[in-house]
């Protein structure tokens, strides 16, 4: 005979409790997350969540120039002595005079100078120094960096036909002449999911914003480095074999933003519409030339309120699976990045509208 043990009356309450506290709780975080995670009306969404209008632009036609550092000063070269003054011919009377009494003598004693030739009548072409510098072709820039702050941004993504919210923090800071950026891209569910963290450090020099280093890690994936040795002149990478020849003036994809804020606060004539900023822009396996267009000016809107910004974009090539980077940056806030958004040749986006900033 089999004995059939049977819960207590007690017990079982618990257990159906612990149940419907179950269901209740997946309904409460099916409906909270409707607000971040939503894959019904995907397209209805993200056409209506997209806060700014992107239009293509043509693609600059001008050559590639990029930073050059301001030459050192030559020191002043001595003037050279000035040649003696020809003597002062004597009154016209006096040589009268001189002449009636003795031509001869007057010619054998003072003969005549002859008129003395102009510079350009025995000026002979000089041929340049063979051991002279060949002109830099380069573009120079007077750079000012902005003071340290720290700001936070509303993050608008679409990504996988999913829409999210989230929140980034970007942390500026500068100590003479040292500078560091801290980045991270986050949402919040039951507990913090961080998508994307960056570190950008460096130098301000000759050139402005120079990175030494920049790490980068995304969600599931290992973080990568990416160096700016000075001692070799070579840009490298942990994440790949390749290498570049540093000259200087080579940004990472976190220190491009606040070099362009570095110009726009020493030189804002350098933003004038159709201009194009020029930058060696170095990632996690490669690099290449990334040519900032400026746009023009415009007004957007944030938490804020209406900000008057600088709208500079980087369009990657025709074909390229490159991403598409649009910058607004507020010269009425020392220049910092308004709006940031990155967009995939597929639709999908990622776009940062600043909500805080902290100064110390």
């Amino acid at each position: 005979m089999t004995e059939v043990t049977a819960f207590p009356p007690t017990r079982r309450r618990r257990i159906a409790a612990l149940i419907l506290l179950t269901i209740v709780l997946h309904v409460l975080a099916i409906h909270w997350g409707k607000d971040y995670f939503n894959a019904a009306n995907t397209d209805e969404r993200a056409t209506s969540s997209v806060s700014v209008t992107l239009h293509p632009l043509e693609l600059p036609r001008q050559p590639v120039s990029l930073p050059m550092a301001a030459a050192p000063r030559s020191p002043k070269k001595p003037a050279k002595p000035r040649p003696p003054a020809p003597p002062v011919s004597p009154p016209s009377d006096a040589v009268t005079a001189v002449t009636t009494v003795d031509a001869t003598s007057v010619t054998a004693s003072a003969p005549v100078p002859e008129p003395a030739q102009t510079p350009a009548a025995t000026a002979e072409p000089v041929a340049p120094k063979e051991d002279s510098p060949a002109p830099v072709q380069g573009t120079q820039y007077q750079v000012d960096p902005p003071p340290s702050a720290e700001l936070e941004y509303d993050v608008l993504a679409f990504s996988d036909n999913l829409t999210w919210h989230g929140t980034s923090m970007l942390d500026w800071k500068t100590a003479g002449n040292r500078y560091t950026i801290d980045g991270e891209v986050y949402t919040r569910l039951f507990a913090k999911i961080a998508f994307l963290n960056f570190t950008s450090s460096g130098e301000i020099g000759a050139f402005g914003v120079e990175p030494e280093l920049y790490t980068e890690k995304k969600r599931n994936r290992a973080a990568t480095n990416t160096h700016f040795n000075r001692e070799r002149n070579v840009v490298s990478f942990s994440a790949s074999t390749t290498t570049y020849p540093r000259a200087g003036g080579e940004q990472d994809r976190a220190s491009l933003i606040w070099q362009l804020a570095a110009i726009g606060r020493g030189d804002s004539t350098k933003f004038v519409p159709g201009a194009v900023i020029d930058m060696f822009v170095a990632g996690v396996r490669d690099g290449e030339v990334w040519r900032m267009q400026v746009v023009g000016q415009e007004q957007i809107r944030l938490i804020t309120g209406a900000a008057q910004v600088w709208h500079v974009v980087r369009q990657p090539r025709p074909g390229s699976y490159e991403q598409r980077l649009d910058i607004w940056l507020e010269p009425g806030r020392q220049w910092y990045p308004a709006r940031l958004r990155f967009t995939e040749t597929n639709g999908d986006y990622l776009e940062l509208s600043l909500s805080g900033l902290k100064t110390p």
